[in-house]
């Protein structure tokens, strides 16, 4: 989080977070939309933010969860189905 405020003094023209999580729980849920605010706050400062989030072809609820963040969070999400 500490390198995320500091990154978003001088962020690159464009940020790419690629999120590919086999499992998480409540707790690192709450981690995670942190982690999306501050992606969110340099979007809002004109820098491009882009998310990629990766789910197993089989794993409804990982899309979902997916889904669900890219409706409370402003900025632009790739949902990437990995196929094995």
């Amino acid at each position: 989080m500490d390198w995320l405020d500091t990154y978003k003094e001088s962020p690159l023209a464009k940020t790419v977070v690629n999120i590919r999580l086999e499992y998480f729980n409540t707790s690192s849920s709450k981690c995670i939309l942190d982690v999306f605010k501050k992606l969110e706050a340099i979007h809002k400062s004109k820098n491009e933010v882009e998310v990629n989030w990766y789910y197993e072809e089989d794993d409804e609820d990982m899309l979902e969860a997916g889904e669900d963040y890219e409706s409370i969070i402003r900025v632009p999400f790739k949902m990437i189905e990995i196929v094995e």
